[in-house]
């Protein structure tokens, strides 16, 4: 593969769908009966394809180009809008949206495995496909029958694109503080009022309509996030037809210059500048924040998948890169200058970078993958086994959010090293990948406010009892399992991890009952890496363990046929795998617990507002 290549690791999805998680399983359950495997073995396989055929090439022109706004209208890159057509045409917009509005209805098990190479192969495209496909679901889950109706289908083929706008000037991650309001008028329909910023997909030229999914607070509603309501607001009304008409009063005031996804246009919307933008109540009044955050659970998902499918694309073009690159002699040649040149993957702290990246993103992609799998079961699985899951996933969301964006921006930084010099230049995808996946840690909620999601709430509630499910999840791994002393080595080393995550649980929360709530989440961010560390590499350590008998399956596979044989390859360094990132990796958790139990507080003793 050349560097500058976008390909996604197909042998490792199938591996974690497949061979560890096993989510065919999901075609006993009613919802899925209708699909086989071979069905679903082939949509992931042309999903695949399509990411690296249609979306990949128009990568870097969309950062070059990026989005316009001109006379009023804004203007996509070169080839966008014909890949939106695609999209649109091929239903990859709705690939597990209800079918009973043309969408696909996919397990989210299965489909991961392509919406992850369709982030890592254009991460700004995809965002505005999201979005689209994530307002549709709010309209047909709370909606009625006359909303799902009029959007619905036309949002989930791709003719009408869609948004969420939660955000303002004066309220970002506060959303309970957002100012635009919303009239009743005497037809049945609100008045909007207001402008809204940060609007991912706020406008395009893809579509003939755009549907903005509008949080927005109705007269005499209570103060604070319990008086806001969810509105649908379309860019043009909807003639007795159903089809696009006059302007509503909707105005593309910016788009932003930004950092990075630079193709997708994050936009300032103005509602209502003439009085006249009609927006649709979804469902009832002052439900509008409960509403919103189904869906951006659901898009906090897609953000974690969002820093694996980038990390992943970094790390094969990083190796790909370590390969054909000669530079220096080998280190144990000494300063014999008359030693052959060497590839830089040879040399021992490039390797500690690529194995460094390798497991960063197989360990994200066992969490991603496994939550993907949870959140199936808790939908669709047994009733009486629904509890289960939805307490797992609950508890996992942040961390895996947190995991993906912010490792797969590190996997991302370590790419730009490995490259050196080139890794610094636009010549390679590196450093786009960087500027493109630094956004996952700050939209859809920062890492923060997931680190503050899961202290205050996820690990409080029911006395703890969303914790002690994980932990019973988790309980089954014991070193006598693994047949190499070295791998037997890492589950003893887990284990210890596993201890210490407990201590740093029960001291946090000790430290907020005997010192007070900013003290009690101080190290809340640092907690949540440790969360995602110690299941990461739970994941890796359970697939190390499969790996020993699909290798042994193959007669042990020794030295020679480990570099001759693929497969026995794949599976030998699936151990080894898992053993870097218990002995390389999560023995940063060791400071994290130091932190944690120094009680130390000089960042909230130090005068920073003078």
């Amino acid at each position: 593969m050349n560097s500058a290549d976008f390909s996604a690791d197909r042998r490792d999805i199938k591996f974690v769908q497949k061979e560890f998680l096993q989510v065919q399983q999901l075609l006993e359950l009613e919802a899925f009966k209708d699909f086989s495997e071979d069905d679903l073995d082939l949509i992931v396989s042309e999903g695949i394809t399509f990411a690296e055929e249609v979306y990949a090439p128009i990568n870097k022109i969309g950062d070059e180009q990026g989005a316009t706004l001109e006379n009023g209208r804004v203007r996509t890159p070169d080839g966008f809008k014909e890949a939106w057509n695609k999209i649109s045409e091929s239903g990859w917009l709705g690939i597990s949206s209800d079918p009973k509005f043309g969408g696909q209805g996919l397990p989210i098990s299965f489909a991961v495995g392509i919406l992850e190479s369709f982030y890592g192969a254009n991460p700004a495209l995809y965002t505005v496909v999201m979005l689209t496909s994530g307002a549709a679901g709010l309209i047909s889950h709370f909606g009625d029958d006359r909303q799902k109706a009029a959007f619905c289908e036309k949002m989930i083929s791709g003719q009408w694109g869609g948004t969420m706008c939660l955000s303002e000037s004066n309220a970002g991650s506060a959303v309970g503080d957002v100012t635009t309001r919303a009239v009743k008028a005497p037809e049945g329909h609100y008045l909007i009022k207001g402008t809204k910023q940060w609007i991912s997909g706020g406008d395009h030229d893809f579509t003939e309509n755009n549907i903005h999914m509008v949080l927005a607070r109705a007269e005499g509603a209570p103060a604070g996030p319990k008086g806001i309501s969810l509105f649908i607001v379309p860019k043009y009304r909807l003639d007795a037809a159903g089809n696009p008409a006059e302007s509503n009063d909707v105005t593309t005031v910016r788009v932003e210059h930004k950092l990075g996804i630079k193709a997708s246009p994050t936009a300032v919307l103005e509602f209502g500048a003439n009085d006249d933008s009609h927006g649709y109540l979804l469902e009832g009044e002052n439900l509008g924040l409960t509403q919103m955050f189904k869906l951006m659970n659901e898009a906090r998902y897609v953000i974690a998948y969002q820093g694996l499918g980038s990390a992943s694309a970094a790390y094969r073009n990083a190796l790909a890169y370590a390969r054909d690159r000669v530079q220096g002699i080998p280190i144990e040649s000494g300063k014999d200058q008359s030693a052959g040149r060497t590839a830089i993957v040879h040399h021992p702290d490039v390797r500690n970078m690529l194995m460094t990246m390798r497991a960063l993103v197989e360990g994200m992609r066992g969490l991603i993958y496994t939550l993907g799998f949870y959140t199936d079961l808790a939908k669709y699985g047994p009733a009486e086994t629904r509890q289960h899951y939805l307490d797992l996933v609950d508890i996992l969301t942040p961390v895996a959010k947190n995991a993906g964006a912010d490792q797969g921006f590190e996997v991302c930084r370590l790419g730009v090293q490995v490259l050196g010099g080139v890794g610094f230049t636009e010549e390679f995808p590196l450093a786009q990948a960087m500027r493109d996946t630094k956004i996952a840690s700050i939209y859809e909620g920062t890492s923060g406010i997931q680190a503050l999601d899961l202290v205050t709430r996820k690990l409080r509630l029911r006395n703890g009892e969303l914790f002690q499910t994980l932990l019973k999840e988790m309980g089954g791994l014991a070193p006598e399992q693994a047949k190499a002393e070295s791998l037997r080595m890492a589950v003893h080393a887990w284990l210890d991890s596993v201890g210490s995550l407990k201590s740093a649980v029960a001291a946090v929360s000790n430290i907020a009952q005997e010192l007070g709530p900013r003290e009690g989440v101080f190290n809340a961010s640092e907690l949540c890496v440790f969360f995602g560390d110690v299941t990461s590499a739970y994941y890796l350590l359970k697939m190390a363990l499969l790996a020993e008998e699909k290798l042994e399956a193959r007669n042990g596979a020794g030295a020679e046929a480990v570099r001759e044989d693929e497969e026995a390859r794949f599976y030998f360094n699936k151990i080894k795998t898992a053993e870097h990132y218990v002995f390389q990796i999560l023995p940063r958790c060791l400071a994290i617990a130091n932190k944690i139990q120094s009680r130390n507080f000089a960042a909230l003793e130090a005068v920073l507002e003078a």
